[in-house]
């Protein structure tokens, strides 16, 4: 009886007898499940076309700065080159220049260097002519013809050629003149022009008048009013004046019409002779 007191005294809601063996494992395996997390809300094409612009943009701009970059060693690494070109160029003009006034002051003509500087050689050649130092243009003009760079050029020619005929060399204007034949320069009325008023000018009107005749009778290389001028000038200042009389005719002739310049020494020839 004391037994089934005690019993009938336990706690109310507590089990005398373990729960059975499948409720247990229904216990031990269930697990517990967390929430699950809300997704990352997904952007609007708009902003997907900003952050596309900004990265072409972004792009851009470092490609652009590489480009900068790019031009600016290769700039900085010509200018490098340019200046060690530069010094190399001005210290082979200051040796031709050396040459070239080497072999102006020898006696026995030009030394044998092949390889100077064509400019160099040429503004040497012009700086002569221009000051008619024709001695010294000729010896830098044997040089120039001396160089592996050289071709026969009609105008450097014509050049020497009106310099030797200020100079009173009628003489070396004609062998210049028959050089430039032999190396093949085209013969036309300018050369021929040179080379008469080289004659013209020494008072050599007998050759000049010759000449005037083979510019007549050589195709391409009919005289001018310039070259009838010349002729005429060169006859007013010895008093020749049968003879301009002859060059009017032949220029009606030929249909040449005096220009200013004629006019001009006809009138001052004539006002001086009192004509």
């Amino acid at each position: 009886m004391a037994a089934a007191a005690s019993l009938s005294t336990t706690t109310p809601g507590v089990s005398l007898f373990p729960p059975p063996i499948s409720a247990v494992r229904t216990a031990s395996t269930r697990v517990r499940v967390s929430p699950r997390p809300d997704p990352e809300p997904s952007l609007s094409p708009t902003a997907l076309t900003v952050v596309d612009e900004r990265t072409r943009r972004i792009a851009r701009e470092l490609d652009e700065l590489k480009r900068r970059e790019a031009k600016e060693r290769k700039e900085l690494r010509d200018r490098k080159v340019a200046s060690q070109k530069a010094v190399s160029v001005i210290l082979w003009r200051e040796a031709t220049k050396a040459v070239i006034d080497k072999s102006s002051r020898k006696k026995k003509g030009p030394i044998n260097s092949k390889k100077l500087l064509p400019r160099t050689v040429l503004e040497a050649l012009h700086e002569r002519v221009a000051a008619l130092r024709w001695e010294s243009a000729l010896k830098v003009f044997e040089l120039l013809r001396e160089q592996i760079w050289y071709r026969p050029n009609t105008g450097i020619y014509i050049k020497l050629i009106v310099m030797l005929g200020k100079c009173r060399q009628p003489e070396k204007a004609h062998k210049l003149f028959l050089a430039m034949v032999d190396e093949g320069c085209v013969l036309d009325c300018e050369s021929y022009t040179a080379l008469l008023s080289a004659f013209s000018r020494s008072g050599l009107l007998d050759k000049a008048f010759t000449l005037l005749e083979e510019m007549k009778n050589t195709s391409g290389c009919q005289p001018d009013v310039q070259t009838y001028s010349i002729l005429i000038k060169s006859c007013l200042q010895v008093f020749a004046f049968d003879k301009v009389q002859s060059l009017l005719s032949d220029m009606a002739n030929h249909g040449i019409k005096p220009n200013t310049v004629t006019y001009n020494t006809l009138i001052d020839a004539y006002g001086k002779a009192r004509k």
